[in-house]
């Protein structure tokens, strides 16, 4: 970009203004002799009620004002389907459009991150960090002083009510807090809702705002990331500078002391390739210099996938499908801008993490469902170092009664067949008022990828995560559908409160078999959109990207902080982990700035 305005330099430049990206602005921006820049796609929505208001998430879906509009694709083993996959382009990134379910790893699935070949990162190193961003006004083992603001709604629905005494019936409810690393069961889930006005609690609203006047903080909006440059001048690569481009005008900024890239699972390992640090052979396809080789880029992706179920709802139940009614809309709308209450307020709260042995009580099924799973890996396809290790790891959680599985419900139907446009699959088409639960598949088998297919920045990314690949995925993923259909819909209180007691399906479903189930899954297959492991940290010779201290290989001066970094998929809603990561980040930042 030799014709680029040149920008004053910063300290620390940071590629993406999501989730991540913001945690770092606001902590490095804390030392006033430090400047920092934030290049970011998107655009500040953290006063724009589409954002705020949690029951109007879904209309930013496919909208590209909110949502980057990403798409797999073909899945041979779904199908063919393409699955449409939201992601954030604003200030905030995904945390501005995510469902506000505020859930956490396990203390196992945070462990196991060591045994890969992360030093010191566990459980008990993380858990300074995750009570640094959290604010919940309960003397428990959550944070009460961090940014994001979460808790537990004022007003609780039927179904919310019903939902975790469900699962006492079954005898699986929770039996602690499951913010402690152990607890399975279900349970009425925390939201990063602010409860005084009820508004989404994000990056942007809670990690910028407080701090954007800062004088030692610049933040470019509006701004495609490029390029990052990178120099030899000292015989090793070195990131120096990052290109931009806003409406079309070039830019550059240089990097006094790091680049950091928060771009996102997806986004990371694409500029990471732009910039000529992946897999040589690929780069040079496109025309790209490589500067540093590393065909682990863009590898080891994995994601949550789930099978919806949809439940009619027993005549007198409100759900959110009342809202297509426009009268009904719009005095709801009125009722929240005038006082944050009402059905726009509403966000799902209901949640479970199963062992294989909860959802299979029987001891007999439960070991020969393990059985069963450990044969199909062990037959699998040559795998990688990683993969061993990771398969390793997943079967003897399973083994030890660690999830499988997470529930999570939506109180309204689902077109399940729009999984590419997500701007239709939040809305029933059948007229009527529905329940719907997700099963959802915790620790998946199947590794996917994501790689350039343009060197123009402007050009998205292959996204391929090789849904249901693994044949061990649709198995577990079979068991967690019929639990949810034969056991909890069919379980008092809830089942009274859906017709025919659990039995009545959305006409969009059908009702599944032992014969049908793989079938019904491959039809209406879902992702829960928490993708992940595109720029691992582990070792370099065991799949990484980045090093325990989120340092590229190969590249001085340049890190990853966002979810890209995981090296196996935790339990629950990635957003926690993130914030915690970040945090983290800071503190190594600002650790090995001291050391220089």
């Amino acid at each position: 970009m030799s014709s680029a305005i040149a920008l004053p330099s910063a300290d620390f430049v940071i590629c993406g203004g999501g989730t991540a990206g913001l945690v770092l602005a606001n902590r490095l921006s804390e030392i006033p002799t430090i400047n920092v820049a934030v290049i970011e796609a998107g655009v500040d929505r953290s006063h724009d009620l589409n954002v705020l208001a949690p029951s109007l998430l879904t209309a930013l879906y496919g909208n590209p004002d909110y949502d980057w509009i990403f798409q797999t694709t073909p899945q041979p083993h779904v199908n063919d389907r393409v699955i449409g996959h939201p992601r954030g382009k604003q200030l905030g990134g995904s945390s501005a459009i995510n469902y506000l379910a505020y859930t956490h790893a396990s203390r196992v699935n945070l462990d196991n991150f060591e045994i890969l070949g992360n030093a010191n990162w566990t459980w008990d190193a993380l858990q300074p960090y995750y009570i640094k961003s959290e604010n919940l006004n309960l003397p428990t083992i959550h944070g009460m002083d961090g940014p994001i603001h979460n808790g537990f709604p004022s007003e609780y629905s039927d179904l919310d009510k019903a939902w975790p005494r469900a699962y006492d019936t079954l005898g699986i409810g929770v039996q602690s807090d499951p913010r402690d690393g152990l607890a399975l069961g279900g349970y009425t889930i925390l939201t990063n809702l602010n409860l005084e006005n009820n508004t989404r609690s994000y990056a942007a609203s809670a990690y910028l705002n407080p701090i954007k006047a800062r004088p030692n903080l610049k933040v470019y909006t509006d701004a495609l990331v490029t390029k990052i440059n990178v120099d030899n001048l000292t015989g090793t690569p070195t990131a120096c500078s990052v290109d931009f481009s806003i409406n079309g005008t070039a830019h550059t900024i240089s990097a006094a002391h790091e680049v950091v890239l928060s771009a996102g699972t997806f986004g990371s390992p694409h500029i990471l390739e732009l910039s000529g640090i992946g897999n040589e052979s690929l780069l040079s396809s496109h025309g790209v210099q490589c500067v540093a080789e590393n065909a682990n880029v863009g590898e080891n992706l994995q994601d949550h996938v789930y099978m919806p179920l949809g439940f009619r709802v027993n005549p007198g139940i409100f759900t959110l499908d009342e809202l297509v009614n426009e009268t009904i809309f719009n005095a709801a709308y009125d009722q929240y801008v005038a006082n944050g209450t009402g059905p726009l307020a509403l966000v799902a709260l209901g949640g479970a993490l199963l062992s294989p042995q909860q959802i299979l009580p029987v001891k007999r099924d439960a070991n020969q469902f393990l059985a069963n799973v450990d044969s199909l890996v062990r037959k699998g396809k040559p795998y990688s170092e990683v993969e061993k290790a990771q398969y390793k790891i997943i079967l003897k959680d399973m083994r030890n009664e660690q999830e499988i599985a997470q529930h999570m419900n939506t109180a309204s139907g689902m077109n399940p067949t729009f999984a590419n446009d997500t701007t239709k699959l939040f809305t029933a088409p059948s007229p009527g008022n529905f329940f719907t639960i997700l099963g959802v598949l915790e620790h998946p088998f199947s590794r996917g990828n994501v790689h350039m297919q343009s060197s123009n920045a402007s050009v998205y990314p292959i996204i391929d995560p090789h849904y249901l690949e693994h044949p061990a995925d649709i198995k577990i993923l079979a068991k967690i559908a019929l639990h949810i259909q034969d056991s909890l819909a069919q379980a008092q209180p809830l089942s009274n409160l859906l017709q025919g007691n659990g039995t009545v399906l959305q006409p969009e479903y059908n009702t599944l078999t032992e014969d049908n189930v793989e079938d019904e899954i491959r039809r209406v297959l879902q992702s829960e959109y928490h993708p992940t492991g595109t720029c691992a940290m582990l070792p370099r010779d065991k799949g990484g990207v980045v090093d325990a201290r989120l340092r590229v290989y190969g590249v001085n001066g340049l890190r990853v902080v966002d979810a890209s970094i995981v090296p196996l998929q935790p339990r629950a809603n990635i957003q926690t982990f993130v914030y915690a990561l970040a945090e983290r980040a800071a503190d190594f930042i600002k650790e090995d700035l001291a050391r220089a």
